[in-house]
């Protein structure tokens, strides 16, 4: 039995694991605890540390299971290895990183020893280390031992989250925080259906709101739909585009998708009157077990029945992944998107292949989780690694004749004019969700044969698509010819945005007459000052202050009438602007 003395390293061991595990490095922490046992076999803090690491079910699975040293990859190899381990011992992980690090140097290629050489480092907590060392083991492997090449990739994924790799880190909370010191910050109205107020947290020791006097929003994409209101899509739910904390002092706007918080900040200035004295951005890496948060920022309708609200969270996971996901930037893939790196690896580039099946093996780890595999409802990765066309792990987990999920390489091999209109649908809807214009264009092109009553593909999209397709390719008349085709078959909503993209463009092609007529033509239908501001702003643009005179006077008056104070304040000053610029241009 260990003597007191003795035991005192051993506790000393099992709180590094602790203090590791809040670092979120898992591998460092188990480490530790083994140590200590090596120490003290039965030492009872150490084995209960480690069962709880290793029944941490909101832990993906590659951070809760034992990582082991690989062997020597042949005989000449472990000859090498045998002459350097002589007199070294392995089990101090400074000596052992040391030499791992003197076999890696002699044999550049010894994928084994470097895998071994970064396993020591993310022992040692020292993550980004770590990171650079099993993307080398990623590169060494990937046209030979693609499993192993991903299971290095994979246990990166996990490192990334962790204290020492902060930068390196994809899956992050970001925020901007707007502070007035004095105590002044203005209110945040709760009239708008888009900004839902939900309950504050908890502390949930006291049991008190975390923040005392803060109110909490969620900001959506739109308003949460009705009860009983058609949704068939992940593309109808609304969508969190930050969570809102207001006190007497700040505005905390925060997102785990820093595009979102560009969509929101220049309503929110709208939308409290001007910003605030002070502005400060925060990104931090998601804790671990919520390393998929983005993926629930959905939302549903109340009052669903639960065969109707598991249909939709099912929905939802397919668009977040198949549709959003794959278009995010990613350090793991090198700046690149998942999109980005499938084509590489479709040209034979097994480098990104093998980095982008670690991405989705570490996800599937996510979404495989007791705790949220029912949020999952089944969800099987398989679909994703067809959409990026990695080919499915189990080809009966999915449907091969369900488009939506198709990689792009399956949709441009289709050939649109034999397509009956449903599967035509199937495959522009598709086909919007990976982004690709030309594809959307020529298959748009076939759905606008058929009879309006076939069309079910929403026209928005498939509009802009077209559009800037014709724009890509400089024929604005093309542009303009669709959107006529659009406004005959939209609803009023629809041919609403197609005029003033009509306006749009035949403002920026030398038709302001044109365009004028257009702009008049909708404000009269609607007085919009919103729309009155954009339409003056555009003449503005193009060096035409007299036509942009008459649509501020029409946005100020509008902007007084309806009490919008942010349009009023820039009406204000481009019509201070205006006239100055006229009184420029006089003789």
């Amino acid at each position: 039995m260990p003597s007191s003395r003795d035991r005192d390293p051993v506790l000393a061991l099992v709180n590094q694991g602790w203090h590791s595990l809040q670092l979120q490095q898992p591998l460092a922490a188990r480490a530790a605890w083994h140590r200590a046992l090596r120490l003290a076999p039965d030492h009872e803090a150490a084995v209960q540390a480690l069962a709880t690491l290793e029944s941490a079910a909101d832990l993906p699975a590659v951070a809760r299971t034992v990582a082991r040293f690989q062997a020597p990859d042949g005989p000449e190899q472990r000859d090498r290895w045998d002459r350097r381990f002589q007199g070294r011992n392995l089990e101090d992980l400074a000596d052992a990183a040391e030499v791992f690090a003197e076999l890696a140097a002699e044999g550049p290629g010894d994928a084994s020893a470097r895998f071994n050489l970064a396993l020591c480092l993310a022992w040692q907590g020292r993550n980004s280390e770590a990171i650079a060392g099993l993307e080398q083991v990623v590169r060494l492997l990937a046209n030979d031992s693609a499993e192993r090449a991903i299971h290095a990739g994979t246990l990166a994924e996990v490192l990334r989250l962790g204290a020492g790799a902060e930068a390196l880190a994809d899956d992050r909370r970001f925020a901007w925080v707007l502070e007035w010191p004095e105590g002044d910050a203005p209110e945040l109205p709760e009239d708008r259906p888009w900004l839902v107020p939900v309950p504050a947290p908890l502390d949930p020791v006291s049991g008190q709101p975390q923040i005392a006097g803060a109110r909490v929003f969620e900001w959506l994409d739109r308003p949460i739909p009705a009860t009983g209101a058609m949704l068939t899509s992940g593309t109808d739910l609304p969508r969190l585009l930050a969570t809102v904390v207001a006190t007497s002092r700040a505005i905390r706007i925060s997102s785990p998708d820093p595009r979102t918080l560009d969509d929101v900040h220049d309503p929110l200035i709208a939308l409290i009157g001007g910003l605030p004295p002070t502005l400060r951005r925060e990104s931090i890496p998601l804790p671990l077990t919520l390393a998929d948060a983005a993926v629930w920022t959905f939302r549903l309708p109340g009052g669903l029945d639960p065969e109707a609200r598991q249909a939709l969270t099912r929905l939802g996971v397919e668009h977040y992944y198949e549709d959003l996901w794959i278009h995010q930037p990613r350090h793991a893939l090198g700046g690149r998107s998942p999109l980005e790196a499938s084509r590489l690896a479709a040209e034979g580039d097994r480098e990104a292949w093998a980095k982008l099946g670690a991405v989705v093996r570490f996800r599937e780890q996510l979404g495989a989780r007791p705790r949220t595999a029912r949020l999952y409802q089944g969800y099987p990765f398989d679909r994703l690694r067809r959409r990026l066309g990695l080919g499915p792990d189990d080809p009966n987990a999915i449907d091969l004749q369900d488009l939506s999920c198709a990689s792009l390489f399956e949709l441009k091999s289709l050939d649109a004019g034999t397509l009956v209109p449903p599967r035509l649908n199937d495959a522009i809807t598709s086909a919007l969700g990976l982004r690709d214009d030309p594809l959307i264009a020529s298959m748009g092109a076939e759905l606008f044969r058929c009879p309006a009553s076939a069309i079910e593909v929403p026209l928005v999209p498939l509009m802009a698509a077209l559009a800037r397709e014709s724009a890509r390719l400089d024929r604005p008349e093309e542009a303009l010819d669709w959107l006529e085709v659009a406004r005959k078959r939209a609803d009023s909503g629809g041919r609403r945005t197609f005029a003033v993209w009509t306006a749009e463009i035949q403002a920026r092609t030398g038709r302001a007459d044109d365009a004028a007529r257009t702009y008049e033509t909708l404000l009269g239908e609607r007085p919009d000052a919103p729309l009155a501001l954009d339409a003056a702003e555009t003449f503005l643009d193009l060096g035409h202050p007299a036509r942009a005179l008459s649509f501020l006077q029409l946005a100020l008056e509008e902007a007084r009438r309806s009490g919008d104070g942010a349009v009023e304040g820039k009406a204000n000053a481009l019509m201070e602007q205006v006239n100055r610029d006229i009184e420029d241009q006089a003789p």
